[in-house]
């Protein structure tokens, strides 16, 4: 019995590593909740949470900036537990690569992919960044992204925009008032960042078709 536990386990791994790539980046839609509710009614879309995959010999892992445990790799099932899932069962999550928008080749070397990703893990243990203020020891989920995929000069390959907290009706959201209340803070409307949405919208990001099991067969 162990055996077929062992061997159905290193299957499983194997299909989800399948397609799979250093650099690929996994947007998530966590479970209803009034932070990820907020975060989702500022920034247009359905993701609330973004990591950076690493496939190794071990597996395949997320290098995440969670707000429970600050900066961390996770195993992509724990991952995939985490996330909101479908009628099926199916979680809620898509994968995307960075592409040369004008040819579709890779828009990375595998070596830069790499990189990115030593990158990343040298942020494991930052805290998180409640405040979503760039440039401090703390990191948000898409602020990892954000400071480990450069370009070869240094630069950073995504960008940052102006944050808003304002609802589609143009009003701050009264759940980030009382958000930056608590901590003494005004609510920086227009500063630079980023976040799960923008950043799956950049034209250098391809969707890559990755069908992954259904929680009950993980």
């Amino acid at each position: 019995m162990k055996k077929i536990l062992l061997m159905m386990t290193l299957l499983l791994t194997a299909c989800m590593r399948e397609g799979l790539r250093d650099g690929d980046l996994i947007f998530q839609a966590n479970d209803p909740g009034d932070f990820t509710g907020a975060i989702e009614n500022v920034t247009g879309g359905n993701w609330s949470h973004v990591g950076i995959l690493e496939v190794t010999g071990d597996g395949v892992h997320v290098l995440e900036a969670t707000t429970t445990r600050g900066v961390t790799r996770t195993p992509l099932e724990a991952f995939l537990d985490g996330s909101a899932h479908d009628g099926d069962g199916r979680p809620l999550v898509r994968v995307y690569r960075l592409v040369d928008p004008a040819s579709g080749d890779p828009g990375l070397t595998e070596q830069e992919a790499r990189e990115a990703v030593r990158r990343a893990h040298g942020y494991i243990g930052r805290p998180y960044d409640f405040a979503f203020d760039q440039g401090m020891d703390a990191v948000y989920c898409s602020e990892l992204v954000y400071e480990c995929f450069l370009r070869a000069d240094g630069s950073r390959i995504f960008p940052a925009r102006p944050m808003t907290f304002k609802r589609p009706d143009g009003q701050t959201d009264p759940y980030w008032e009382q958000y930056y209340e608590k901590m003494g803070k005004l609510v920086p409307e227009g500063a630079p960042g980023t976040n799960p949405n923008d950043m799956s919208r950049e034209p250098f990001l391809q969707e890559i078709p990755v069908v992954f099991p259904t929680k009950g067969n993980r």
